[in-house]
């Protein structure tokens, strides 16, 4: 019902004449209302209320494109030498609010990660610090057994333990 009256208004508006007053647009408003609908508007309060949201707006608003002249170009009017410089109505489209429906989907998508998935997010990274720790474990033991005295080694168990060192030094990079 207002928005059938913002469209009665703004019929309104765009065939008002030089010298009248919002009281007599509205007056033609609540005309134009009554002869469309056939009974009067009586949703006045909520419309005042309404008429400045950017839903409630007429969308005329943000898709003009009016040419107007600069205020330095108005001045130099009287010199005809000067030619003026036009300019397009740079006023930006108000954005209109969310609807129901994008809200109502909106709400349902939740940025918050949920608690399964926080609980997945610390499994993981536990699991992850126990793989570092097991290989941590692993270089250690490794570094013993390089490390290890071969003097009392017989020649067989040197030559065996030169080759695993070798590859353990290939392996790790050492």
């Amino acid at each position: 019902m207002v928005q059938k009256f913002v469209g009665c208004y703004k019929q309104a508006v765009n065939g008002k004449k030089s010298g009248t007053s919002e009281n007599d647009i509205m007056a033609s408003a609540h005309a134009f209302f009554a002869q469309d609908q056939g009974t009067t508007f009586n949703l006045e309060y909520a419309w005042r209320l309404l008429k400045d949201e950017p839903k409630w707006m007429g969308e005329s608003i943000g898709s003009s494109s009016k040419i107007t002249k600069t205020s330095a170009s108005r001045a130099s009017s009287e010199n005809p030498d000067t030619h003026s410089s036009y300019e397009f109505n740079s006023s930006s489209p108000m954005e209109r609010p969310m609807g129901q429906k994008a809200a109502k989907r909106k709400g349902k998508t939740n940025n918050i990660p949920s608690a399964t998935e926080d609980a997945r997010n610390k499994r993981t990274t536990a699991m992850e610090r126990l793989a570092q720790c097991k290989e941590d474990k692993i270089e250690v033991k490794v570094m013993q057994i390089m490390m290890k005295d071969t003097s009392t080694m017989s020649d067989s168990q040197r030559d065996i333990h030169e080759k695993y060192c070798n590859k353990m030094e290939k392996k790790y990079g050492m």
